[in-house]
């Protein structure tokens, strides 16, 4: 005979945290990712030029440009805080934070991408016909099978752990 014994653990009083985060002029107002370490936020604006992407630490201010950005779209995430992915001219795109200029991966136009700490970026395809992944270094996209009859899948995000995913298609959001 086995005996579990499953006790409550109280959970910590976390501090409510309100933040308002003022932007320049945008047409995507909700074109924006929290970083996974939680001390950044990047978003598209205009300002007083072409749509680009910004950076703001929330331990700041200010937000500022990041260089070589225009025409930024759908910013991610790598999963340790220190990249960030977007597309801009119908490729996607990487931008280290410790300097450089952008990176192109490949050519394709997603709406939306997700980084998992293997170095995968899993992303909707430009066609809106599936969804593919591709090495963060850049390379050949794969398609991802998934057992849904999908029409035009957007969005997909990385779940804890790396390897389920959440995706949205028409009205459904799957778990694949």
């Amino acid at each position: 005979v086995g005996f579990v014994h499953l006790r409550e653990v109280p959970s910590p009083q976390v501090p409510e945290l309100r933040l308002e985060i003022n932007t320049p002029a945008t047409i995507d107002p909700v074109s924006f990712a929290l970083s996974p370490d939680g001390r950044q936020i990047v978003f598209v604006a205009s300002g007083d030029g072409p749509s680009r992407l910004w950076l703001r630490p929330l331990n700041a201010l200010l937000a500022q440009p990041l260089p070589g950005m225009n025409g930024a779209l759908y910013p991610f995430w790598s999963h340790d805080s220190r990249s960030v992915g977007f597309v801009a001219d119908g490729k996607l795109k990487r931008f280290d934070l410790g300097g450089g200029l952008p990176q192109t991966l490949t050519d394709a136009a997603p709406q939306g991408a997700s980084w998992n700490a293997d170095g995968i970026i899993l992303f909707s395809s430009a066609t809106g016909t599936g969804l593919s992944s591709i090495p963060a270094a850049g390379g050949e996209p794969v398609r991802v099978p998934t057992n849904a009859n999908l029409i035009r899948p957007r969005f997909p995000f990385f779940l804890p752990g790396g390897r389920e995913f959440l995706f949205y298609d028409v009205g459904t959001i799957y778990v694949a």
